[in-house]
């Protein structure tokens, strides 16, 4: 339905065909199993301030500009999709009217911290932990208890770190448990992409510079994300030295530089198939 990475137009690609609020953070169409969030870095003056945490969720702020937030509507959407057999579907702002797609996600906990509302007065906001669901070519390996818990390490095999960064968390395990899962899913797709290259720069071919405790140095970027930060895949990641690495971020042809690293990524996944 939506491709991740692909930018669409909000009211004409999304409420033109699925319906739902077509303003604010949250729209849930009625005729339709989806709830649709959208988020944007304009947000942040006004305490929603969203983003992927160091454990790999990403974290999203719920609806309610004034006061305390109330677990209802869209708010209550979110915490309830499963129950509701609703799928959640992600959007970053990328231009005026248009919305990239970051992937389907899952709702795991939430808790309640202190925020600014639009007058600027301190309320108490829910902030949702999603588990962005890795986007394959296949299907993900869902097992119904501990094999999902494996904890990634620099001795597992390649495959057996591709297979842990796939695999789908159980919709019905304890909320720790998931999110024990979804650190060792961000913690696998690292050590894949640093295995996987193998010493060498993925966007150069050229060897690291220089050996650390744990190997040659590289750094892992995300092809497609968030504010550079973002879902987890094989095809989204890729290794590199780090001159390469600020080149994508930094360079007047960074642009184009990702997208011929899109394309490295992808051929060699291709062949790892």
């Amino acid at each position: 339905m939506f491709e991740v990475g692909k930018i669409y137009n909000r009211r004409t690609d999304i409420h033109g065909v699925y319906k739902g609020q077509q303003y604010g953070g949250i729209a849930t169409p009625a005729n339709h199993p989806y709830v649709f969030i959208f988020t944007s870095e304009a947000g942040e003056e006004y305490g929603y301030s969203d983003g992927f945490s160091p454990d790999g969720t990403f974290r999203y702020t719920g609806e309610g500009q004034e006061g305390d937030m109330i677990m209802s509507k869209g708010n209550l959407a979110i915490r309830d999709h499963q129950k509701n057999n609703k799928e959640i579907l992600l959007f970053e702002a990328a231009s005026q009217g248009m919305v990239r797609f970051v992937g389907n996600c899952n709702f795991i906990i939430h808790h309640t911290e202190e925020r600014p509302d639009k007058n600027s007065e301190q309320r108490a906001a829910f902030i949702f932990h999603l588990d962005i669901v890795p986007q394959t070519k296949g299907n993900g390996v869902e097992s119904p208890k501990a094999p999902y818990l494996i904890k990634p390490t620099k001795s597992k095999s390649l495959k057996q770190l591709r297979e842990i960064a796939l695999s789908n968390t159980p919709t019905k395990a304890k909320a720790k448990e998931k999110l024990i899962h979804v650190k060792y899913r961000s913690d696998a797709i690292k050590l894949y992409a640093k295995k996987r290259a193998n010493g060498l720069c993925e966007g150069c071919d050229t060897k690291s510079a220089f050996e650390t405790k744990s190997g040659p140095y590289l750094e892992v970027h995300h092809l497609t994300r968030l504010s550079d930060g973002g879902a987890d895949s094989p095809e989204n990641v890729i290794a590199l030295c780090p001159t390469c690495h600020r080149r994508a971020h930094y360079a007047l042809d960074g642009v184009s530089f990702n997208n011929e690293l899109r394309r490295i990524a992808k051929a060699i996944e291709a062949k790892l198939a």
